[in-house]
């Protein structure tokens, strides 16, 4: 999935939670996206993620990014990201 538009509270989320950009561009290309309530969809990374980010990335960027998650509305635009504590509920 291509990186679209990224709102300004996205953009406080992700410099309060030290996520730099080349993170959430990185997200987009090996995360996995679960729909959530209202439309949303919440993208973060899996198993097979994880495995085919630790080809490109050192393992410190993995460890650090490994439970980052972002929220898109039903226009593609990120609207938080975060670091996951919970496991993602799949339907």
């Amino acid at each position: 999935m291509k990186l679209g538009i990224v709102s300004s509270h996205a953009r406080m989320s992700m410099k309060r939670r030290g996520i730099p950009p080349l993170a959430l561009e990185t997200l987009f290309a090996y995360g996995r996206i679960e729909h959530a309530p209202h439309g949303s969809r919440v993208v973060y990374f899996s198993n097979v993620g994880k495995a085919a980010l630790s080809k490109s990335l050192s393992p410190k960027q993995i460890d650090r990014w490994a439970d980052m998650y972002a929220v898109l509305d039903p226009k593609n635009e990120v609207i938080t990201v975060g670091y996951r504590t919970n496991r993602i509920r799949r339907h």
